[in-house]
């Protein structure tokens, strides 16, 4: 008796719900009422006999098994994609990249042409989600170091830690004792950004005493945060290899000498049937290179 096999549409309305943990925003993306994700997954786990999602506190999870069974249903998904591509347009390579939003503008997309132009039959697409789904991409840049079976973890680059600001306030500027006088800019993202380095660490590594590390303005994102320093409203910690393009560019300057040993790893980060896509070396080579062209 031949296996039976659970309703594809099914299957890609669990995919998305399990991606965003919300019938309703699976429901917007995919274009269909509430209702019908909700019936989807009913008849999904009826056909499976066990649940795969459980309300706790009005929010939505997965249960064991659906934890079990997501990374193979992305997988498949992913295969089914990739055969699809290569049957319709064999020269055509997709890529699908997960990066930092911040790592994207100044460090990736300012690149990114160089690749293009060497591999034009590849075409990339990237993601700046704040919570990124490893095993949707196939290939994601990080600065957590993640720990799953199902993933494969690489160092690939890291950065040093130093103040930046607008050149209106370099004549204000010229030692660390005068970070007194001026704005201190925060970058405090939700949980995520817990462990990158913050004003306090910078000043305690530095030896200064006597300057308030918590006065000035918080941003959720470190674009704003660097954006504010553009605009000369105060001085920021930036990350080398996320300033360098504006450094370079006159929009922001490096006003201390000083350097400290605070610095932010860089992982790459996939699954272990990501180098099947056959763009995936070829992309993995290229940042490689890149990061040790600008590497500090």
């Amino acid at each position: 008796m031949p296996r039976r096999l659970p309703p594809l549409n099914a299957l890609r309305m669990f995919e998305v719900a399990a991606r965003l943990m919300s019938f309703t925003q699976a429901a917007n993306e995919l274009h269909v009422t509430n209702a019908a994700v909700s019936h989807q997954m009913k008849q999904l786990e009826a056909f499976l006999g066990v649940p795969l999602f459980e309300r706790r506190n009005n929010q939505l999870t997965l249960t064991a098994a659906g934890e079990a069974y997501l990374p193979r249903v992305r997988e498949a998904f992913r295969a089914l994609q990739q055969a699809t591509d290569m049957l319709l347009d064999d020269k055509t390579i997709t890529l699908k990249v997960a990066v930092p939003p911040t790592f994207g503008t100044k460090w990736l997309v300012p690149r990114l042409y160089r690749f293009l132009n060497l591999h034009p039959d590849i075409r990339v697409e990237v993601s700046t989600e704040h919570e990124r789904d490893y095993l949707h991409n196939d290939i994601t840049i990080d600065y957590r170091q993640v720990h799953s079976p199902d993933l494969i973890v690489e160092r690939f680059t890291s950065s040093t830690v130093f103040p930046v600001c607008s050149p209106s306030l370099q004549a204000t500027l010229r030692t660390p004792a005068d970070l007194s006088k001026h704005t201190l800019l925060h970058d405090r993202g939700p949980q995520r950004h817990a462990h990158l380095p913050n004003w306090q660490q910078w000043l305690e590594e530095t030896g200064l005493a006597g300057i308030d590390a918590t006065r000035g303005p918080a941003f959720s994102d470190s674009q704003m945060t660097l954006q504010c320093a553009i605009d000369g409203q105060g001085v920021a910690l930036g990350q080398r290899i996320l300033v360098e393009y504006d450094i370079a560019a006159g929009r922001l300057i490096k006003p201390l000498p000083t350097e400290v040993s605070l610095r932010v790893p860089y992982y790459l980060i996939f699954s272990h049937t990501a180098p099947e896509n056959p763009g995936f070396a070829a992309f993995r080579a290229w940042l490689i290179a890149e990061a040790m062209r600008s590497e500090d």
